[in-house]
C-alpha cells in the first residue's frame, strides 16, 4: 500500500471501513456511527476513489467485501 494513501486517509474511514466490514450493512453501519446513511455511502465513495477498488459488492443480503478489501 502506498505511504501517501496512508496519509490521506483520517481515522473515522478507517472506522468506517472496519464497521461496514463487520456489519455488511450502510444502514447499520450508520447507526453505530451515528451518521447517516447517505453520509456513510458518500464516505464509501471517497474510499473507493482513494484505494482504486470497489471494496464492497452489493449482494442480496448485504455488502461482500472484495478480495483486496
Amino acid at each position: 500500500m502506498d505511504d501517501n494513501l496512508l496519509r490521506k486517509l483520517d481515522f473515522n474511514s478507517l472506522k468506517l471501513l472496519k464497521i461496514l466490514g463487520e456489519e455488511r450493512n450502510t444502514k447499520r453501519a450508520a447507526e453505530r456511527m451515528f451518521l447517516s446513511q447517505p453520509a456513510v455511502s458518500k464516505q464509501l465513495k471517497k474510499l473507493r476513489e482513494e484505494f482504486a477498488d470497489e471494496l464492497f459488492i452489493r449482494k442480496q443480503y448485504g455488502l461482500e467485501p472484495t478480495p483486496y478489501c
